[in-house]
């Protein structure tokens, strides 16, 4: 069979013995001031869910017993690998000491033979000394059958839908979370990527969160470390960009500042936008940003703020880029002297890579499915019903009580309700489809001759 199994085309051969694990470090950086010769595999490694395709890797070429790590480790996918080694998994599979979780389909023996006889030489910090500790590997013996794993879990069969854009809604990042994941694994294109690994994709989802609740998903360490990336204009050496380099030192400018500084002079300003993405640069990058474009506006003296991100891993990178956004609004909002408002993030590639599909149902299935929706109010306002003179009448108020200028009348649910819903004052569907269910009720009333009350059971 074929290999490497997983991201093929990410992957530098080479001819050697070892692997050379580099973190967040430009691969190219490190494998060009080698020979060819010295190394079978030079790859990076961004998040802790790499550490999955890595083992299955390895194990269809048991050959490479020797892993070399090194770079920066943005995101601490290196302390989890390590972890891994050193502390093994719990009953669920967990990473001991770190956020990973193994994947289901990589039998337990055999991870046990990965972490016996594959030694990772941890060099994070002697990059220059790698040539020389690799020359020391050659020609192990691999150190069991191989192995190739290169089917998932099954996973539910997708529903098909052409909409473009599904809006959700949060009181939490994790709430809004948990409802992305739902979409995505429902309504997920299965398409092909550039990493040569598949996904499942929706064109559009746009997240609303309304309030700051810690979340119960990501540990405060993870969290920490990527607010770190985000919230540093420094760029650890060898790295293609961090967000923190392009919104507070992008060529010199200090986006974040001057942002803060137009709202002040201006708080109806349009053009309160940072930008990440260098047209010199990743147009033709093989990592490219995915959040491309950040925008403020104020509203009732709230510091509002909306994140696009082009491509959007929902799975693995969505909750850390939710609340170190919030965490970005909330600092800015300081400096302003304002409140926040809600954060709004569109996802224009809203995806779940293969390799996390099991994952993302099991996690929305044991914390999503099968839950009630909770009432929340609509911003938009809301509706009184009452049946009297023969018809039905829908007032529309504003959710501080004022009476709109739309009342609604007439004998029939179907027709109220569709003139209702063409007006666009509802911002909620559990709104809608209530009001839907109230207009069935008095209309079965006013057939009927019965008093009509609004709520009643």
């Amino acid at each position: 069979m074929e290999w490497p199994i997983f991201y093929k085309s990410e992957l530098k051969l080479g001819k050697g013995s070892a692997a050379i694990c580099t973190l967040w470090t430009k691969k190219e950086i490190i494998w060009k001031a080698l020979d060819e010769g010295g190394y079978s595999v030079c790859a990076n490694l961004y998040t802790i869910q790499g550490i999955n395709p890595l083992i299955k890797n390895v194990l269809a070429r048991p050959e490479i017993r020797t892993i070399i790590l090194c770079g920066a480790d943005l995101m601490k996918s290196g302390d989890a690998i390590l972890n891994l080694m050193k502390n093994g998994i719990d009953a669920e599979r967990k990473i001991i000491g770190s956020a990973g979780i193994i994947d289901s389909n990589i039998p337990l023996d055999a991870l046990e033979k990965f972490r016996q006889n594959v030694h990772i030489i941890d060099m994070r910090g002697k990059e220059s000394e790698i040539a020389s500790e690799i020359a020391k590997y050659t020609n192990q013996e691999s150190f069991m059958e191989p192995l190739f794993i290169t089917e998932l879990d099954k996973v539910s069969f997708p529903l098909y839908t052409k909409e473009p854009v599904f809006k959700i809604f949060g009181r939490s990042p994790d709430e809004a979370w948990l409802k992305a994941l739902d979409v995505v694994t429902k309504f997920g294109d299965e398409k092909p990527t550039e990493y040569n690994a598949k996904m499942k994709e929706v064109i559009g989802i746009v997240a609303v969160i309304e309030e700051d609740i810690e979340s119960v998903f990501l540990s405060k360490e993870d969290a920490e470390n990527y607010y770190k990336t985000v919230f540093s204009a420094q760029k650890p050496d060898g790295v293609e960009y961090t967000y923190g380099e392009r919104l507070f030192s992008f060529n010199g400018r200090n986006q974040i500042k001057q942002v803060i500084e137009r709202i002040k002079a201006t708080p109806y300003t349009r053009r309160a936008t940072a930008v990440t993405w260098d047209i010199s640069k990743d147009s033709e990058s093989n990592n490219p940003p995915c959040l491309t474009q950040i925008m403020w506006n104020v509203k009732d003296k709230k510091l509002y703020q909306t994140c696009i991100f082009r491509s959007h891993d929902i799975f693995g990178a969505w909750p850390l880029n939710a609340y170190a956004m919030r965490r970005l609004q909330k600092y800015m909002a300081q400096e302003l002297a304002m409140e926040t408002g809600h954060l709004v993030i569109l996802s224009n590639s809203a995806h779940v890579y293969e390799h996390d599909w099991r994952r993302a149902e099991d996690m929305v299935h044991n914390n999503y499915s099968g839950k009630i929706t909770t009432f929340e109010e609509d911003e938009n306002g809301y509706f009184v019903l009452n049946v009297d003179n023969g018809e039905i009448s829908v007032q529309h108020y504003l959710k501080d009580g004022r009476k709109s200028d739309y009342l609604f009348r007439g004998t029939k649910a179907q027709v109220l309700y569709r003139q209702i819903t063409h007006e666009n004052l509802f911002s909620r569907y559990d709104h809608a489809a209530y009001i839907g269910h109230e207009l069935a009720r008095a209309e079965t009333c006013l057939k009927n001759g019965k008093r009509y009350v609004q709520d009643e059971a």
